[in-house]
C-alpha cells in the first residue's frame, strides 16, 4: 500500500507540473496550418526547456566531444551519463504527451545538441583544478612509484614520473602540447601496474585497442585520458614506424562510428605501456620516446589494488597541476638525456651478435675499428656476401654512445669505421 501511495503521489505531482507547464505557452514556430512546427529545432529547444522533467538535462562534454545527461530522470528511465540512442524515443514520447507534437528525429537531434552546448563542461579540467585546490602542498611524486610499485628512488625515476604526470596535466588543458613520451612500467608481475594506471585515470582510462594504426580505436582513445598498451599488445601488432608516428602525432584523424565525415581531434591523452619482459626495448633508433620504470614487487610498500585511494590520487594530481602552472618544461637537459639513455640501456634487448660485438669492443686495443675487423672477430665471414651481418654491425655501432662514425688512413688508403669516443 505504501508503494502504491508513493506512486500515486508521484503521478499527481507530474500531472500538476504538466498542468502548470501547459498554462505557459512557449513562443512556438508555427506550421502552415497554425500548429506547432515539428521540424523546427527551435521548437524542440522550447519544448524541452519548458518541460520540468527535461529542462537543463543535456550538457556537452568538451573532453569526450559528446552530449551527456546531467541527472537521472527515473520517470522516463533515463540515467545520468552517456546520452544513449534509446533515450531519443523516450524524449520524443515525453514531448508528444506534453505538447501533442510529434517532433522529427532530426529536429530532436539538433535541438539537444544546441541545448547541450549552452552547458559545456570539461570534467578532466574540473577534476584537476579541484585537486590542486585541495592539495596539501606535500610532495608525493618523488616517492609515489616507490611506494606503490617498488620503483627505485633516484633522480631519473623522479624525473620520469614528473615528466609523465605533468604531461598528462598539460594534455588535459592544452591538447596541442608537444609531449611524445611514453611511460613504461616494466616487470613486477602481480604488482598492480594496470590497476595503478586505471586509478590514476579516475575513470578516463582505456586499454581497449589492438594496434596504433586502426582508426576504429581512435574514438575510444580520445574519450580517455590515460591510454594503456597493456602487455605491449598493440605494440606487438604495430610496426615500430607506426608506433613512433602515433606517439609523435598531436592530432588524430578518423571517422566516428555512424559519422558521415572524417574528423580531426587533438590528442588529449598520454600513453603508458606495461610489460613483464624486462629487456623489451628492441629498436635503438627511436627509444628516446620511452620512459621505463622497473617495478619491484618485493620493494613496494603498498599495493595499488588495496591501498591506492582516490584521496591519494587527487593529492598527486594536485601536485602535478602546481608544477604545470609553475611553467614545468618538457625539454630535458643534455645531462638528463645522457642519464635517461643510460637508464634505458638496462631495458635494451641484446641478441647474440650484439653480445659478441660488445665482447670485441671491450677487449679492442685501438681507438678505431672497421666492420671487417668486427666481422672477423665474431665469425661473420665475408661481409660483402653476408649482407645481413654487415647491416646488423652497422646498426649496432651507429647507435652506440661510446663509438662514433669516422675514417682513418692505412697505407694511404681511407677506411671507414668507428672511432672510440674519449
Amino acid at each position: 500500500m505504501a508503494d502504491k501511495a508513493l506512486l500515486d503521489e508521484l503521478a499527481n505531482k507530474q500531472q500538476s507540473a504538466k498542468q502548470n507547464v501547459l498554462a505557459m505557452t512557449p513562443p512556438w514556430k508555427e506550421s502552415a496550418n497554425g500548429g506547432i512546427k515539428t521540424t523546427s529545432v527551435v521548437n524542440v529547444q522550447l519544448a524541452i526547456e519548458y518541460d520540468p522533467l527535461l529542462q537543463g538535462l543535456f550538457r556537452y562534454n568538451e573532453f569526450t566531444w559528446e552530449v551527456e545527461v546531467a541527472r537521472d530522470v527515473p520517470e522516463l528511465h533515463i540515467k545520468k551519463g552517456q546520452m544513449l540512442d534509446a533515450y531519443d524515443s523516450l524524449i520524443l514520447s515525453e514531448l508528444e504527451r506534453l505538447w501533442g507534437a510529434s517532433f522529427s528525429d532530426r529536429a530532436l537531434l539538433h535541438g539537444v545538441i544546441a541545448l547541450s552546448r549552452e552547458q559545456s563542461f570539461h570534467p578532466v579540467q574540473e577534476y584537476l583544478l579541484n585537486a590542486n585546490k585541495v592539495w596539501d602542498h606535500e610532495e608525493r611524486i618523488p616517492t609515489f612509484m616507490n611506494t606503490y610499485l617498488g620503483v627505485e628512488i633516484s633522480e631519473i625515476t623522479t624525473l620520469i614520473t614528473r615528466l609523465w604526470l605533468v604531461g598528462a596535466v598539460a594534455k588535459a588543458f592544452e591538447p596541442t602540447t608537444k609531449f611524445d613520451f611514453v611511460l613504461d612500467l616494466v616487470g613486477g608481475q602481480g604488482a598492480g601496474k594496470t590497476t595503478l594506471l586505471e586509478k590514476l585515470a579516475n575513470g578516463w582510462y582505456t586499454d581497449q585497442f589492438i594496434n596504433f594504426s586502426d582508426k576504429d580505436g581512435y574514438g575510444t582513445m580520445l574519450r580517455s585520458w590515460i591510454v594503456n598498451d597493456d602487455e605491449l599488445t598493440a605494440t606487438s601488432n604495430s610496426s615500430f614506424e607506426e608506433l613512433k608516428k602515433f606517439i609523435s602525432a598531436r592530432r588524430l584523424e578518423f571517422r566516428p562510428a555512424y559519422g558521415k565525415t572524417t574528423v580531426r581531434r587533438d590528442k588529449s591523452f598520454v600513453i603508458a605501456r606495461t610489460t613483464n619482459e624486462e629487456t623489451y626495448l628492441k629498436d635503438k633508433t627511436g627509444e628516446r620516446r620511452f620512459l621505463p620504470l622497473k617495478v619491484n614487487k618485493q620493494q613496494q610498500k603498498k599495493h595499488p589494488v588495496t591501498d591506492l585511494s582516490p584521496e591519494v590520487v587527487q593529492q598527486l594530481w594536485g601536485e602535478a597541476v602546481a608544477l604545470y602552472q609553475a611553467g614545468f618544461s618538457f625539454e630535458v637537459t643534455p645531462e638528463q638525456e645522457k642519464q635517461l639513455n643510460l637508464h634505458r640501456s638496462m631495458f635494451m634487448y641484446v641478441d647474440a651478435i650484439e653480445d659478441e660485438i660488445e665482447n670485441v669492443l671491450g677487449t679492442w686495443q685501438g681507438g678505431f675499428i672497421t666492420s671487417k675487423e668486427i666481422g672477423n672477430n665474431i665469425g661473420a665471414g665475408d661481409l660483402v656476401k653476408n649482407k645481413s651481418a654487415a647491416k646488423k654491425i652497422k646498426y649496432i655501432m651507429d647507435n652506440r654512445d661510446d663509438w662514433e662514425t669516422g675514417t682513418t688512413k692505412v697505407g694511404g688508403l681511407s677506411r671507414r669505421g668507428w672511432r672510440r669516443v674519449v
